[in-house]
């Protein structure tokens, strides 16, 4: 049986849907349930295999472009956008590394010519700041800048004037192999202030089951004493409630319960969620007993890891110093 994934807009690729399986339900009575949720595992099976590709790239994420060649920018932004990638475009590194912090591109396009800092510079804050962004560089100076770039490090060089083809190519090569989420280094320090973020937790309750879990978490993490953050929060159960809040809410982090889970594995639940369009800035997954299976494919995701049998305080602060590294914070804070 074929279906058309969600995750791929080509009308060229088709999925097989894998037939329905069994998902353990460790620790209770319960023991074995009937996982519905088929259509989100797919086999590839790709009339073009070069649209999948580009189709698994576009998804990766978004696109910064930092050149002061108004042409440049115009050219590169309906060249991608045309083909469906999410662009950005920055006249400076300075507005290039604003962009950097709110919007975490996957891959970053950089001159080296450029007003104030120059682009072996905004390489170097990158490189060092978001290790996980992959960074060309396309340029029209000679061989010692680009001696310096692969010093610095990079993912390819383009020398101007450029040939669009040639830099697709590159663009699906290294998107399409890259992790799924990107990992931005975490510092050491802990973060001072009072956040302020929309948070999705996403859970499910059985039938006929109390959900207490909802009600505890709204109660704490709206109380800003306790949580120590400013929250809105709202609650998925079900992957399609999921999908339809990540486009109405556009939270900024979402919070996966593991231990709750029947229907779908953690880890391709999380999958699903850094692929989409409207994926958030961060997911933490938490619980207290995260099979290994799960726990692998979260950790070549890039994804916080909470283990609950600590303390549930240890959620609070990962959500507190989460969101205030990605800088979300009231208007009025500095």
């Amino acid at each position: 049986m074929t279906a058309k994934c969600p995750l791929f807009a080509n009308g060229k690729v088709l999925c097989r849907v894998k037939p329905d399986s069994q998902h353990r339900w460790v620790g209770t009575e319960r023991t074995w349930y009937i996982r519905n949720y088929c259509e989100a595992e797919y086999y590839v099976d790709c009339e073009d295999f070069e649209a999948y590709l580009e189709q698994q790239a576009i998804v990766k994420g978004k696109i910064l472009v930092v050149d002061d060649e108004t042409t440049m920018l115009e050219t590169l932004s309906s060249f991608f956008g045309n083909r469906g990638y999410q662009l950005m475009t920055a006249a400076s590194a300075e507005a290039a590394l604003k962009l950097v912090k709110e919007e975490q591109p996957a891959l970053a396009l950089i001159d080296i010519k450029l007003p104030g800092m120059n682009g072996l510079e905004l390489l170097k804050i990158i490189k060092r700041d978001y290790p996980g962004i992959k960074t060309f560089v396309i340029t029209a100076f000679d061989e010692e800048n680009k001696k310096a770039a692969e010093t610095i490090g990079i993912d390819a060089f383009f020398a101007k004037p450029i040939g669009l083809d040639a830099l697709k190519k590159k663009v699906i090569e290294v998107l399409s192999h890259t992790e799924r989420r990107m990992k931005t280094l975490v510092k050491s320090q802990v973060l001072e202030g009072a956040p302020q973020a929309k948070l999705l937790f996403i859970l499910e309750v059985l039938p006929n089951e109390e959900d207490r879990l909802s009600k505890y978490l709204r109660e704490c993490f709206t109380d800003e004493n306790r949580c120590g953050g400013r929250y809105e929060v709202e609650f998925a159960y079900s992957i399609n409630e999921a999908q339809e809040k990540l486009m109405s809410l556009k939270p900024d982090l979402v919070l996966i319960n593991f231990d709750s889970l029947y229907q779908i594995p953690c880890g391709q639940l999380a999958a699903r969620i850094v692929e989409s369009p409207y994926r958030p800035k961060e997911v933490i997954v938490y619980g207290l007993n995260l099979e290994a299976a799960d726990k692998q494919t979260i950790e070549q995701l890039g994804i916080q890891y909470v283990d609950q049998r600590r303390s549930f305080a240890k959620l609070i602060t990962t959500v507190k110093q989460t969101a205030l590294r990605n800088g979300l914070k009231p208007a009025t804070d500095s």
